[in-house]
């Protein structure tokens, strides 16, 4: 029987993770989880960090009546994000989340470089950002509402120096030239942990090892039920590692594309295994696969949207080598 090894992710979390900063004493410094055990208000919060904790932070100030102007928000860098009306794998939701599909891949199509392919897809509603006059620069896959994006817009005190190095008393200290301001009465909100620290890549199957890894984007849990099915139903190790080519976990805004390709390349090949495609129809944890199948449900509109995907898709991977070539000199120069 073989090992599973589930530990390749290491997920870190405020609560438990060390800052990569330093917090001197006296400085009213938590988690994001211990916000709902103050006991008073405070002259000022700042949220550290701009991923999907960061974001949850601001809200649950906004939401709990925390006036947007106590509030600064620390943001290294700003992230692309997913619409979450877009990620709903089903029928009631049909025209969002396959329209983004379709949408997505004739962003990919037409795009004639990164910059332009970041355009059609936010134009096109597949991904977001906070503020239109800011380039984001991360990817982690955060999804949030058009109504929280609403929200977090509020929020005017955006901080972007980097990251921090060190917080005094009365300072937040990002290069011992520049720091901003703090006080004595300012809760300070840790949210610097990243969810999933890692950026290497291995065989899923190595002999009597099996590493857990993502084979679909932004999906642990139906990439391990996946790997799975393929430990189960496969004995070649070469074609089980071939049908379980990983995704990589997005970090840079590039990551996007990167995530994408890959993903579409497992596709194809999981379109090749007729066992495959009856796992993935039958399979609770994926919804979009069923999407596309055409049925008596399937209304005009939806088959409309269909067929512009179909009609897209291979646009989009003819395209893809241009855009990746791109992406290849953007990494080598980062």
């Amino acid at each position: 029987m073989p090992i599973i090894d589930g530990t390749y992710f290491k997920t870190s979390v405020p609560a438990t993770h060390t800052p990569s900063f330093t917090v001197a004493d006296g400085v009213e410094f938590a988690p994001l989880n211990d916000l709902p055990y103050l006991k008073q208000a405070r002259k000022g919060y700042v949220v550290i960090g701009g991923g999907k904790t960061g974001i949850d932070a601001v809200l649950w100030l906004l939401g709990n009546d925390v006036n947007p102007d106590h509030i600064t928000w620390i943001m290294p860098r700003d992230g692309w994000l997913i619409d979450r009306k877009n990620t709903q794998p089903s029928r009631e939701f049909f025209e969002q989340t396959m329209g983004a599909q379709a949408n997505q891949a004739e962003a990919v199509a037409t795009a004639e470089n990164i910059e332009d392919l970041f355009d059609r897809l936010e134009q096109g509603g597949v991904l977001m950002r906070i503020d239109t006059n800011v380039r984001p620069q991360m990817f982690h896959g955060a999804t949030v509402s058009t109504d929280e994006l609403t929200e977090l817009r509020r929020v005017k005190n955006v901080v972007r120096k980097g990251r921090v190095t060190r917080i005094d008393i009365d300072q937040i200290v990002f290069t011992e030239e520049d720091s901003i301001a703090t006080t004595t009465n300012t809760m300070h909100i840790d949210c610097s942990a990243r969810a999933v620290p890692v950026t290497e890549t291995y065989d899923v199957f190595q002999k009597n090892k099996i590493v857990v890894q993502t084979v679909r984007s932004y999906q642990p849990i139906f990439s391990a039920a996946f790997i799975a099915h393929i430990e189960a139903s496969y004995d070649d190790e070469a074609l089980k590692n071939k049908l379980c080519q990983v995704v990589p976990l997005p970090n840079h805004d590039t990551d996007w594309l990167t995530g994408l390709v890959a993903q579409m390349q497992n596709h194809m090949r999981w379109t090749k295994e007729p066992d495959i495609r009856e796992w993935l129809l039958s399979n609770r944890l994926d919804g979009f696969t069923h999407l596309t199948q055409v049925s008596c449900e399937t209304t005009p509109e939806q088959m409309a949207i269909l067929m512009r995907l179909k009609a897209a898709g291979p646009k989009a991977a003819a395209n893809m080598p241009k855009l990746m070539f791109e992406v290849m000199k953007i990494t080598a120069e980062r």
